[in-house]
C-alpha cells in the first residue's frame, strides 16, 4: 500500500476560504520572528467540511507546559472524517510555541500569555505574539474551546470554567465530559475573556496535570468534544448527556497556609470536604506539625497542591462550593443529526 504523503503547509495567514473542503489541512502560521530572525509559526491541523458549518476552534498549551490538550487534538482529528462533516474544526495543539520549546508556562519573555490577550501591535515579544495569534487564528472562530492543565506543582480534576450565566457558555460547558463545573466570570486579559467579549462563546476546560498525558481524562474531554460537535450537527449522532453526576459550583477559591514548612495536603481530587475538617498539616524540619490547616466552608476539591515544600502563604487546596439549584435535566436541541 502506498503511504499517503503528508503536505504541511506554510502560511502568513489563515484564510478558511482557500483550503479545500472535504479535506484535512496541516498548516503551519508565521506569528511573530525569534532573536535569530527566525519566525515563530504555530501549528494548525483544519479539518474543513465538506458541507456549510460553524467554526469551532481548539486551542492548547497556551501555557507551554499544559499538554492534555495535545493527545486530546490529535486524537480528535484522526475521528473526524471531513467528507462527511459540516463546517470546519480548526485545532491549534500548540499555542504558546516558545514555552513549549522551553517546556515552561510562560512565554519566553517570562510573561503569561493568558493575562495580557489580545495583546498589542507593538510591544513586548509576548504582547505581539498574542495579538497576531488573536488577529490570524482566533477571530475566525464561531466558538472555542480553550484546553489547559493545572500549573506546575498542583494537580486538577477534570473541570470547566465558563460563564454559566450565558447561556451559550453554560451550553458549551453542559456539553463536556467534566467531573466539576465552575462559574467563572471571565477575567480580563484571558483568551476566554476576549472571545465572550468579541461574541464567540468560549469555555476553558481543565484536563488534570501539566508535564503529563494522563489519558483517562484525555479520553473524557474528548467524548465531550465529540458531543458538542454532535450538537452543533457538525457530525452525525446523538448528543448525550454527560453531566447527570456532575458537580455545579457557583464559585471557587484557594485555601493558603498560614505556616511554612513540609506540607502534607490530605483529600483527594474530586473528595466532598466538611466546613473545618483538617485538610493539610504543615510540619517543621523536625517533623513537628506547625499548623493544621482546616476548610473554613464545605465543598468539592477542584485542585490541588502536591509540593511538599511550603512558604507560608502557599496554595493548599482549591475548593468549589456548590450551586444549590438543580441542573437542568436535558440540553436544547438534543436531537440526532442525520445526513
Amino acid at each position: 500500500m502506498k503511504k499517503e504523503v503528508l503536505v504541511i503547509k506554510t502560511k502568513e495567514d489563515l484564510k478558511i476560504s482557500s483550503l479545500k473542503k472535504g479535506q484535512t489541512h496541516h498548516v503551519l502560521i508565521h506569528i511573530t520572528d525569534n532573536s535569530l530572525g527566525v519566525p515563530w509559526r504555530v501549528p494548525l491541523i483544519v479539518v474543513n467540511g465538506a458541507k456549510k458549518g460553524p467554526i469551532v476552534g481548539l486551542t492548547a498549551a497556551l501555557h507551554g507546559n499544559e499538554l492534555n490538550g495535545i493527545p486530546t487534538i490529535f486524537k480528535l482529528a484522526k475521528q473526524i472524517n471531513p467528507e462527511k462533516m459540516a463546517g470546519t474544526l480548526v485545532m491549534v495543539p500548540i499555542s504558546n510555541v516558545p514555552g513549549y520549546l522551553m517546556n515552561q508556562r510562560h512565554f519566553s519573555d517570562n510573561v503569561d500569555l493568558n493575562r495580557i490577550m489580545p495583546g498589542k501591535a507593538s510591544g513586548l515579544p509576548s504582547s505581539l505574539y498574542a495579538y497576531q495569534f488573536i488577529n490570524k487564528i482566533v477571530k475566525q472562530f464561531d466558538y472555542l474551546l480553550d484546553l489547559h492543565t493545572a500549573s506546575h506543582g498542583r494537580v486538577n480534576s477534570l473541570y470547566i470554567r465558563a460563564d454559566l450565566e450565558n447561556e451559550e457558555c453554560r451550553t458549551l460547558a453542559y456539553l463536556q465530559n467534566p467531573q466539576i463545573i465552575v462559574q467563572k466570570f471571565d477575567s480580563e486579559g484571558t483568551l476566554r475573556g476576549w472571545a465572550n467579549e468579541h461574541n464567540i462563546p468560549a469555555i476553558t476546560i481543565e484536563i488534570g496535570n501539566s508535564n503529563a498525558f494522563q489519558h483517562n481524562l484525555i479520553d473524557e474531554t474528548l467524548e465531550g468534544v465529540m458531543n458538542t460537535l454532535r450538537f452543533f450537527k457538525m457530525i452525525r449522532g446523538k448528543v448525550k448527556d454527560l453531566v447527570q453526576d456532575t458537580i455545579i459550583c457557583d464559585h471557587s477559591y484557594w485555601i493558603y497556609s498560614k505556616k511554612g514548612g513540609i506540607v502534607d495536603v490530605l483529600p483527594e481530587l474530586a473528595d466532598e470536604i466538611e466546613a473545618g475538617q483538617i485538610i493539610a498539616r504543615v510540619f517543621d524540619v523536625f517533623g513537628n506539625v506547625k499548623e493544621e490547616v482546616k476548610a473554613d466552608r464545605s465543598g468539592v476539591v477542584i485542585g490541588k497542591n502536591v509540593r511538599p515544600n511550603c512558604d507560608a502563604g502557599t496554595r493548599i487546596i482549591h475548593l468549589g462550593v456548590h450551586l444549590m439549584d438543580p441542573l437542568p435535566k436535558n440540553i436544547p436541541g438534543n436531537e440526532e443529526f442525520v445526513e
